[in-house]
């Protein structure tokens, strides 16, 4: 039987819909797939009770979060632990859902960014006394050694040469991709296991196994912010990448800013930046988003101008309805988007994942 949180006067959460309690049960995953994650990293959980005009108005929501004090190694531990500690009143508006996040993080933490999310869960409420808010798993806290190595993106689309193509800027950090509920919007967790990346390759250890069925891995890159990410690509779809290396293609960040289009990025988020390979770039190839997630982005064809890969100028959008020598396309995209390319014959399907205000690069190899 699982044990119930209470929204109402007596209850858990202390948020009451008029003079009926809404009774929240939080439902962990199944065996097979708890067994899978460690949570004893967790040291805050938060949880959001959206109100009725909630996400078009994005601040119509209330907040509350509890820090752990000791560590609990299952989500059912994490559940016995934050049981009867969180004081949560229901917006004026109403509710129209509730998030809980469990990151390695504080409270009073200035920003996600710098943190790893455990695991999060959430539900629409449509009414009634009761609501089921299951846990979705986002990464486990077992910490393992990993290398990365990026690859500077526009030398190799230039270049095709590995050696040529060392990013040495920076630093960089595991992270995680994952869609916010009732957006889609992807969030960006982590920063914690970071390394310079001065050497060309980025020895670190840190949690980057088991990644939850809504995410991606992803490279994060530091230099005067948090500015640049990626999600980590298949090894078969690397191209300089070896053994167990974590590849992460990596653009000049004046370039990539000043190739975006401002009307686009305001209306579907920042430029994801991409490159169709085989085993060079390929001409001719076509970029589509698939029909579900066909309002979420668009996309774009790109030339890349002589001088572009020494980190001046800019792409600049080309006429065509594929690819042009360079390769190159572009998604305009703040949510995890899946994409079909095809080219002389061939097809690959990718799962692309934008930011916000973060740039990004994506190798595709056919």
């Amino acid at each position: 039987m699982r044990r119930a949180w209470l929204l109402g006067p007596c209850g858990l959460l202390g948020a009451c819909l008029g003079d009926a309690a809404v009774e929240v049960s939080l439902v962990v995953p199944n065996a097979q797939t708890s067994a899978l994650y460690d949570t004893s990293c967790v040291t805050a959980v938060e949880v959001y009770v959206d109100g009725a005009n909630y996400p078009t108005d994005v601040n119509d929501y209330l907040r509350d979060c509890i820090d752990l004090t000791k560590p609990g190694a299952t989500f059912q531990a994490v559940k016995d632990q934050i049981r009867g500690k969180f004081d949560t009143a229901i917006p004026t508006s109403g509710m129209s859902g509730m998030e809980l996040y469990a990151y390695n993080g504080t409270c009073d933490a200035a920003r996600h960014r710098d943190y790893d999310l455990i695991f999060y869960a959430s539900a629409p409420y449509i009414g009634g006394d009761t609501l089921s808010v299951p846990i979705t798993p986002n990464i486990s806290c077992v910490a393992q050694d990993a290398v990365i190595r990026p690859v500077d993106f526009l030398k190799y689309v230039k270049t095709q040469n590995c050696a040529m193509s060392t990013w040495t800027e920076g630093k960089l950090a595991l992270a995680t991709l994952s869609p916010l509920p009732f957006t889609d919007e992807t969030y960006w967790w982590g920063g914690q296991a970071a390394g310079s990346a001065a050497g060309g390759l980025v020895a670190l250890r840190g949690p980057y196994q088991n990644i939850g069925p809504k995410s991606c891995l992803a490279v994060g890159l530091y230099t005067d912010d948090w500015n640049e990410v990626t999600c980590i690509p298949s090894f078969d779809q690397r191209v300089c990448g070896t053994g167990a290396e974590l590849e992460a293609p990596m653009i000049n960040l004046n370039v990539a800013y000043a190739s975006a289009d401002p009307a686009k990025t305001n209306k579907y988020g920042a430029l994801v930046v991409g490159a169709v390979l085989g085993p060079g770039p390929l001409a001719g190839a076509t970029v589509t988003i698939d029909a579900a997630d066909a309002d979420k982005g668009e996309v774009v064809y790109l030339d890349m101008p002589p001088g572009v890969e020494n980190g001046t100028g800019a792409l600049t959008r080309s006429a065509g309805t594929a690819t042009g020598p360079s390769g190159l396309f572009g998604i305009y995209t703040m949510a995890m988007v899946h994409v079909t390319i095809t080219a002389g014959g061939k097809t690959v399907k990718r799962m692309i994942a934008g930011n916000e205000d973060a740039a990004t690069a994506v190798f595709v190899k056919l």
